[in-house]
């Protein structure tokens, strides 16, 4: 079983680098986008305006700024992503209640919330046009933001199991 159990782990912790690989690359190319809608002119110009702008009734500063949304969305996950990645590796280690997972449940929990709001923003922004998501990566319904809400409990909930279980921990080590 503890074979069974290292092989997850570790199949998980190169899934967390994947992942975060990935998210950097979405990353890379908001910036690049962003940087060029600025730059955009001539028929490239009509053509953001006719393809993108228009049909969702978007000026270029809600573009932009719903950009930075998404870009702001993607840090997020890679903090996570990271986080995650840390508290497997100590897993691994048989590190379970060190402070270490402790502080890194509380940044997986800091940037589950910044997503949630990210994603809230996005819906914001959306709704300001006709509605037509730009992208297929995120669902924008607030039946989408129940289910955050409820994954951002769960961790919520590991996060006060790992604090709990380092006092302990700690408390035991000093009376040893």
């Amino acid at each position: 079983m503890k074979k069974i159990s290292s092989l997850i782990l570790k199949v998980l912790s190169i899934l967390t680098v994947v992942a975060q690989i990935f998210c950097g690359i979405a990353a890379a190319s908001v910036i690049f986008a962003n940087v060029a809608v600025l730059f955009v002119s001539g028929e490239a110009a009509t053509e953001l305006k006719k393809y993108v702008l228009q049909p969702s009734n978007l000026s270029k500063g809600m573009l932009e700024l719903s950009g930075l949304n998404a870009l702001l969305i993607l840090v997020s996950i890679i903090f996570a992503l990271h986080a995650l990645r840390k508290i497997i590796n100590n897993i691994a280690e048989s590190n379970f209640f060190v402070e270490s997972n402790v502080n890194n449940m509380k940044l997986m929990v800091g940037s589950v919330v910044i997503f949630i709001l990210g994603n809230i923003l996005s819906m914001m922004f959306f709704s300001f046009g006709n509605g037509r998501n730009l992208s297929s990566v995120f669902s924008n319904s607030w039946g989408q933001i129940g289910s955050y809400l409820i994954l951002l409990a769960i961790i919520y909930m590991l996060y006060l199991v790992f604090k709990y279980g380092f006092e302990l921990q700690h408390d035991s080590d000093t009376v040893i």
